[in-house]
């Protein structure tokens, strides 16, 4: 019986060993070494989202590219439209000579089929310039508006924003109550002014776009560094 208790006795020693090299934890059966690896395992969380907000409606407008870009759209639309007067006259003076023929004369005959020739192909340029035209001013809103959003990107990346939200920045404004309503309808009923990248980002499109200007009178070619937003 004594030999029994040295050996239990002996036996419970060797555990205590065991278990202080090894760093057994007894509430968990788990060891020191295993919840080291398990926590260098475990995946870090991942960072909160921070959102800033863009009022695109401020950009469009105060982009001075799109001024430049609608003023060259302008003077193609004024040249489409000076041709479209030119055959529209053209039209009317036929007319015009038709009255002086009796109706189903070989001389109104003639006049009416060239009138009416001319009519088809004064429609036909009518269409295809207005289709031209509404292409055009659709790559130029296009342009200016992946412009944007590149240095919306390039913003988001500096300050480490993870999402950004299109906002409507105007306020009240008199008595106007569509405006009023319009103000109190949006979204975004509340953010933090550093949070809205509109003005930073107009003045880097804008810086960017003058000194284009400057060096070669086309697009930029450089990639500025940006500087802290709205200041």
């Amino acid at each position: 019986m004594r030999k029994l208790l040295i050996s239990s006795a002996v036996l419970a020693c060797l555990a205590s060993v065991f278990v202080n090299a090894y760093g057994q934890n007894p509430a968990t059966g788990g060891t020191k070494k295993a919840t080291s690896a398990a926590a260098a395992a475990a995946p870090a969380a991942d960072p909160p989202h921070k959102i800033a907000l863009i009022d695109m409606g401020r950009v469009f407008k105060e982009y001075k590219k799109i001024e430049a870009l609608k003023e060259d759209w302008k003077a193609e639309f004024s040249v489409s439209e000076e041709s479209a007067k030119k055959q529209s006259a053209q039209i009317q003076k036929i007319i015009e000579e038709m009255k002086q023929f009796k109706t189903g004369s070989a001389e109104f005959i003639q006049l009416e089929k060239k009138q009416t020739q001319m009519a088809g192909e004064f429609e036909s340029f009518r269409k295809n310039s207005q289709r031209d035209l509404i292409r055009k001013e659709a790559e130029l809103l296009k342009t200016v508006y992946l412009e944007a959003m590149e240095v919306v990107g390039r913003f988001a990346d500096r300050f480490g924003y993870t999402m950004v939200m299109r906002f409507n920045s105007d306020t009240f404004d008199g008595d106007d109550m569509n405006k009023m309503q319009l103000v109190m309808n949006r979204v975004i009923v509340y953010h933090r002014p550093e949070d809205d990248l509109t003005d930073g980002v107009i003045k880097y499109l804008n810086s960017t776009y003058d000194r284009s200007l400057k060096q070669t009178g086309g697009p930029a070619t450089g990639t500025p560094r940006i500087a802290n937003q709205n200041k």
